[in-house]
């Protein structure tokens, strides 16, 4: 499974993209504020799951895994966003 990530990964990047743009498309109210403070905690995750995919650092808040760490230990990360 993990190869499949691996071989998606672009796919998966271009898809947490435009899901995180439409979501704060669709939730619009009015307030801009808002909308890119959405827009970028969406990114701020998907890119951890991103970089999962890809086997580079995950980085979430000041703390992360490397990319060396145990896959067992670094599965739980994307799969709890």
């Amino acid at each position: 499974m993990v190869a499949n990530l691996y071989k998606y990964r672009h796919g998966i990047g271009l898809v947490l993209l435009l899901a995180a743009l439409l979501n704060g498309f669709l939730r619009f109210d009015g307030s801009w504020k808002r909308f890119f403070l959405m827009v970028l905690v969406q990114l701020w995750f998907g890119q951890a799951v991103y970089n999962y995919a890809r086997g580079a650092r995950v980085a979430i808040a000041p703390g992360g895994m490397s990319k060396d760490a145990d896959p067992a230990q670094r599965i739980p990360v994307p799969a709890t966003l």
